[in-house]
């Protein structure tokens, strides 16, 4: 342990923790609790939504991808900024103007059927189990690169830490924190990236030393040899790209930060604070993943051990700290490799504020829904109405210790959980709620036919190709249409079909459907898109 780095951590966990404590004195009721009030402001909302979306599949999984697959993934994190300001367009003000209270309100409003509060959260319910596992996984090996600590300690400690101030302060010490977390881990990603560079002798030289570290690393979809057959191609890319320019628009943790904001404008100037500090943070971000092997094969402390091989490196980390996605270290690997104590203690408290971030933002999401939408308005019990919070901090400690369980043997590496969990979510629940916004004829059975039929649908087929056809990016049909030559398999990046595929089941069930009510469809979809 080099005290540096932890010192630099424990400031961080103190910043955090005292946020908590001072924003549980200003909670005086349950929507201060749910909703932060509605009176948190674009700059600091902005960031929050920065935090919360931009996970660890983010901070740790994106950089492991670039380092396995190359250049062409750039492309595929430039969408996910992109995607942010289509949001402001589709739900950001619309949903503002609505103002509900969980991401269940305007689905059981505009279809005229509360029962669709229990569709909604056992669906969210599934993604927030998996988004606040990656999460534990990235605290946990942030701390392994801190303490030197098993990555089982990790596991529990950054659990224990999320729990305290969300049970202590709700969305009001989420928002804060996450905002505070955001700058963190920007300036982190930032100041790491810088310093790779300069390890290399600036950019000239790290160009240079990426490309003869890995020849194929700048070759584009057009070139005959891809530098990774799951995104150097055309369709990989054009997956990778979709999912994340559309997912913002309609994830659950993101939607909800729409419902903090203060009014409609606030709502929509959060949206471009949050797609600029994702950008800086993102730039960072590529550098690292693009020098990660060329650093760790140089200079790690592990490499003359491991044969100067990155991967041999990431093996013998796995060994010696029981690491359950060894992969998923490779942006910390090359960051020790630089052998600076501040830049790796600035990384690592960067890295645990955005996966304590999106934990904390997960955990707030299906503590609403299922305090005060299961229990409270469908199950109608008299002490969740008589102690609203006591109950959510109950759900919330529930969640992330289920949670904390997975975490200890993870079944995939972070970037793929988010995968499995991010399609299951925007193909089943998407289509309802942009449909729902913009198009008049959307209908209560369509809506409850594609969250079930696409949710069940693409799980089998993530699934069925990862255990089957062996890897989760091939389309499940693969061998229907092309037999065993897997020279023409199709790649189809966290089975990113589903997403269309759920869109036009929707508007054909919609079409073959009894429409919703006309005042309905006037108070909850013209209404809301003609004064947003």
């Amino acid at each position: 342990m080099d005290p540096t780095v932890v010192g630099i951590a424990a400031l961080y966990f103190i910043a955090t923790i005292g946020i908590g404590w001072w924003s549980r004195k200003m909670l005086k009721s349950a929507t201060d609790y749910y909703v932060a009030g509605r009176q948190i402001g674009s700059f600091v909302n902005g960031l929050a939504l920065t935090s919360t979306y931009l996970s660890p599949a983010s901070m740790l999984g994106l950089p492991a991808f670039v380092f396995i697959l190359g250049y062409p993934f750039w492309w595929a994190m430039a969408a996910i900024i992109l995607g942010m300001g289509l949001a402001t367009f589709i739900t950001a003000a619309p949903l503002r103007k609505y103002a509900p209270t969980s991401f269940a309100d305007y689905y059981a409003d505009r279809y005229g059927d509360d029962r669709l509060r229990w569709l909604i959260a056992i669906i969210a319910a599934f993604g927030a189990i998996l988004y606040i596992t990656l999460s534990i996984i990235g605290m946990a090996l942030f701390l392994l690169a801190i303490l030197k600590v098993k990555y089982i300690y990790g596991v529990i400690i950054g659990t224990v830490i999320v729990m305290l101030y969300v049970i202590w302060g709700g969305m009001i010490a989420t928002s804060w924190n996450s905002a505070f977390q955001a700058a963190l881990m920007t300036i982190a990603s930032v100041i790491a990236g810088i310093a790779l560079v300069m390890k290399f002798g600036g950019l000239e030289m790290f160009h240079q030393t990426v490309l003869q570290s890995k020849p194929t690393f700048f070759n584009s979809p057009a070139d005959p040899k891809p530098p990774h057959p799951f995104t150097g191609t055309w369709i990989g890319l054009a997956g990778w790209f979709f999912v994340w320019h559309f997912g913002f628009a309609v994830m659950p943790y993101t939607v909800v930060r729409f419902f903090t904001a203060m009014d409609i404008r606030t709502a929509r100037r959060s949206v471009f604070w949050a797609a600029l500090f994702g950008g800086i943070f993102y730039i960072g971000l590529e550098l690292i993943g693009a020098g990660a092997k060329a650093a760790i094969e140089m200079y790690h402390p592990l490499a003359q051990e491991a044969g100067n091989n990155a991967l041999k490196v990431m093996a013998l980390i796995q060994q010696q700290y029981g690491v359950g996605t060894p992969l998923d270290y490779s942006l910390i690997a090359a960051v020790e490799a630089l052998g600076n104590p501040f830049v790796l203690g600035v990384l690592a408290a960067g890295g645990l504020a955005i996966a304590m971030s999106t934990a904390a933002g997960w955990a707030m999401v299906v503590n609403t829904l299922f305090t005060r939408d299961i229990f409270g308005l469908q199950l109608k019990s008299r002490y969740v109405q008589e102690k609203p919070i006591t109950v959510a901090r109950i759900v919330s400690a529930v969640f992330l210790l289920v949670s904390m369980l997975l975490a200890i043997n993870p079944p995939a590496l972070i970037l793929d959980l988010s995968g499995l969990a991010f399609i299951a979510l925007i193909a089943s629940l998407g289509p309802g709620l942009i449909l729902g916004l913009w198009w008049p004829r959307a209908t209560k059975t369509a809506m409850w036919t594609t969250a079930i039929v696409m949710f069940f649908l693409h799980m089998f087929a993530w699934l069925y190709a990862k255990n089957v056809l062996g890897h989760h990016a091939w389309f499940f049909l693969n061998q229907v249409l092309f037999g065993d030559n897997k020279a023409a398999w199709l790649v189809t990046p966290h089975q990113v079909w589903a997403v269309p595929v759920g869109f036009l089941l929707f508007i054909i069930v919609s079409l073959l459907t009894k429409p919703t009510e006309e005042e309905r469809v006037r108070k909850y979809c013209y209404e809301l898109v003609e004064e947003a």
